[in-house]
């Protein structure tokens, strides 16, 4: 396992685990991104822009730091 931020573009993850910290859990579940999402990153340079399913996210390096996710092949 790893976190989010730590994925390179173009590799596909499943998001396993989301910290309780600050209400993270629930503003990311308002943006639809929970765990058990497959998540494709596009860029890490700067924000996080990731696809999940059709929809395309961009969050910062803090939030993604506290995604952890295991890659799928």
């Amino acid at each position: 396992m790893t976190m989010l931020d730590q994925l390179k573009p173009n590799k596909l993850a499943r998001i396993v685990e989301i910290d309780e910290e600050h209400g993270l859990r629930q503003k990311l579940f308002s943006r639809e991104i929970t765990e058990g999402s497959i998540v494709r990153v596009i860029s890490s340079y700067g924000l996080i822009t990731f696809e999940i399913g059709r929809k395309t996210f961009a969050i910062g390096c803090d939030m993604a730091q506290k995604i952890r996710v295991i890659r799928v092949i």
